[in-house]
Formats: structure tokens, sequence, C-alpha cells
């Protein structure tokens, strides 16, 4: 019963851990390309960003106040991490 419960109790932890955030970079590329991310954006633009800024900007961009242009309504929850993985590299990052 102890164990069950640490388990649950770790679960919300480990949901928004850096792990839970890591994406397949490759994947991004593919799919910012798809999304035609990368006629307006290059990787310097996300110079000096974490992973995290990064991955809450893209999850901002779901909002229905985004002022984002048009090309983000085919990103799923679930490119995110991908396309945040991507970008963070692209940018720079380790």
């Amino acid at each position: 019963m102890k164990k069950l419960t640490i388990a649950i109790l770790a679960a919300p932890i480990l949901a928004f851990s850096g792990a839970a955030l890591a994406g397949d970079a490759d994947a991004g590329k593919a799919k910012a390309e798809e999304l035609y991310c990368m006629d307006c954006h290059a990787g310097e633009d996300f110079a000096g960003m974490s992973l995290e800024e990064i991955t809450a900007a893209l999850a901002a961009l779901k909002s229905p106040d985004s002022a984002h242009p048009p090309g983000t309504e085919d990103m799923t929850e679930a490119d995110i991490p991908d396309l945040a993985a991507y970008f963070y590299a692209a940018g720079g990052g380790q």
C-alpha cells in the first residue's frame, strides 16, 4: 500500500520534470517543416531560451487568445515536446 501511495504522489512531480519535457528533435524538425514554422523562425530565434521556456511558449500557441499567425492550428499537444526539443537544439541548447 505504501508503494502505491508513493507512486501516486510522485506522478505529478514526474509529469512536470525535465524528463517529461524531453522530446525527439528529429521528429520536431519534420513537424516544424510540416507546420511551416521555418518560414518565419530560425534557430537563433530560440537562442538563450531554456527547454521549459520554449515548451511553455509553444503550449501558449494552443490558446484561443494566441495572436500567432495561422499555422499552429494543426499542432497537437503531442507535437509540443518534439518541437521544443528541435527549437532548443537549433538555438544552441544542449
